[in-house]
């Protein structure tokens, strides 16, 4: 009778157990991050007699979360992914706007100011047509200005998100730390015994770490998980935390508007290069900077050096309405911001006009008196050659003029938005596949779970029979006695 009690008894607490999993299932359908578990039932060692082996019940081993790491791992590529371009687009887009803008954009201003020019060339004796051509540069140099600052804004607006992002990395790294320590101090019979919830919730931490910058782990023997970033830059290690500190620009010369990152070690903070912080939100934050931010910012001040030296060159070589005074420069000298990246990138914000008299304006080409030309009054042909520079190719090697530089620079902003909309569809797929998979895998199926109930209800009542036939029977054996 021992025997048939204590496999009735192993078969209720199996049930018990069984039931207890499936329960925790369902009552965590809708948990972000949890992982099914499934009681991993086995028979306890049977007994040997004369007539053979026989069985002594079952028994729960462990309970297992339905995991596989090859699909995780996937979905944490695919999610890097999108965040990257999730964040470089929604930056991009701002650029593509402002440049591409029929109003707020440069083109119609270098129209207009061309425009004043050739104005100027037909009637160079008209003081009002002087007067309108310093208006119309005064508004070519208010939207160089205007699209300096808005970038300028842009920037500000990247510099501040991207210290937010390392703040927010080392947060989740910290508690990535806390919870392997937890980890290693419940799994202290060794992973067959697996801590299933805080295993959940330590991949939801790396999962949304994950979503700020792209990470590799590593699980060490303990169960604790090594994190690390960029090429295998340590970032979680067992229970100790690095930190990601930003801080200003070092290169030579420095930019003091643009910012870096380091990862703080006990000899100091060591630089990571933005080429090896790629994936997630901070890898796209870093790549639009460089590759678009930057590169727009020193082309439009390319182009206001351009415009800036130009112009100078051909008007302080021309003469004043009175045909005596030389040398004056119609908009400020900025060819020396032409120097390095840093420079250059400030070079539309100091585009300005600087004269203010229209007599001044250099009109007038030298006097010839064997055709009979005096300078000054109504010799137009130093405006000539000004209004000549609108469609004279002056830029990138003589290849374009500067008008089709700023075509192209709108069109290559353009394109690399509408690339990086695209790959953020791409990756959008991508990440719901591979979450598919892990979910067939690791997800709850209510109707599965309610069926496991009903099963394992029905194995509780078989078991809880057993116990009453071996009372019965017991009962039979005390009344013979009697």
């Amino acid at each position: 009778m021992a025997g048939l009690l204590s496999i009735g008894l192993s078969g209720i607490n199996t049930s018990q157990a069984n039931l207890a999993t499936t329960s925790h299932n369902i009552s965590n359908a809708d948990t972000p991050g949890f992982s099914r578990q499934a009681a991993i039932q086995t028979t306890i060692d049977p007994i040997f007699s004369g007539a053979g082996f026989f069985g002594q019940g079952s028994k729960i081993d462990t309970v297992r979360r339905q995991y596989d790491s090859f699909l995780s791992q996937q979905v944490l590529t695919a999610s890097a992914r999108k965040e990257e371009f999730s964040a470089y687009g929604s930056q991009i887009s701002q650029i593509d706007n402002l440049l591409a803008d029929t109003s707020a954009g440069l083109s119609p201003a270098l129209q207009d100011f061309f425009k004043g020019v050739q104005d100027v060339a037909t009637n160079p004796s008209s003081i009002p047509a002087r007067q309108a051509l310093i208006s119309t540069g005064q508004t070519l140099a208010a939207r160089f200005n205007a699209l300096d600052t808005r970038l300028g804004e842009i920037r500000d607006v990247t510099e501040g998100q991207i210290s937010s992002t390392v703040d927010s990395i080392n947060t989740f790294a910290r508690q990535i730390a806390d919870i392997n320590e937890r980890i290693a101090a419940v799994q202290v019979g060794g992973q067959s015994i697996p801590a299933n919830d805080l295993l959940d919730q330590r991949d939801s931490l790396i999962g949304e770490l994950n979503k700020l910058v792209k990470v590799n782990t590593f699980t060490e023997s303990d169960g604790s998980v090594s994190v690390s970033i960029g090429s295998g830059q340590a970032l979680v290690v067992g229970n100790t935390a690095s930190q990601l500190v930003v801080t200003p620009d070092s290169s030579v010369p420095a930019d003091p508007f643009r910012s870096e990152v380091r990862l703080a070690t006990p000899g100091g903070a060591v630089l990571l290069p933005d080429s090896i912080l790629t994936g997630g939100q901070l890898g796209g934050l870093l790549k639009f900077r460089d590759e678009t931010l930057d590169s727009a910012r020193e082309q439009l001040g390319d182009l206001a050096i351009a415009v800036s030296t130009q112009f100078n060159a051909i008007h302080q070589a021309g003469y004043a309405i009175d045909g005596t005074t030389t040398g004056t420069a119609f908009f400020t000298d900025i060819s020396g911001l032409s120097g390095s990246a840093a420079d250059r990138r400030s070079a539309a914000g100091a585009f300005a006009v600087s004269i203010t008299d229209p007599s001044l304006i250099a009109a007038s080409g030298a006097a010839d008196a064997s055709r009979g030309v005096t300078a000054g009054g109504s010799n137009n042909e130093n405006a000539l050659l000004l209004a000549g520079l609108q469609t004279a190719r002056v830029m990138n090697g003589g290849t374009a003029t500067f008008q089709s530089n700023y075509s192209q620079l709108v069109s290559a902003v353009g394109n690399k938005a509408r690339e990086v909309q695209i790959g953020e569809k791409s990756q959008e797929a991508q990440l719901e596949q591979a979450t598919n998979a892990q979910q067939s895998v690791s997800g709850v199926n209510l109707d599965e779970e309610a069926a496991n109930l009903i099963r394992f209800q029905q194995a509780y009542q078989a078991a809880a029979r057993v116990l009453s036939v071996a009372g019965t029977l017991f009962d039979e054996i005390l009344s013979v006695s009697r």
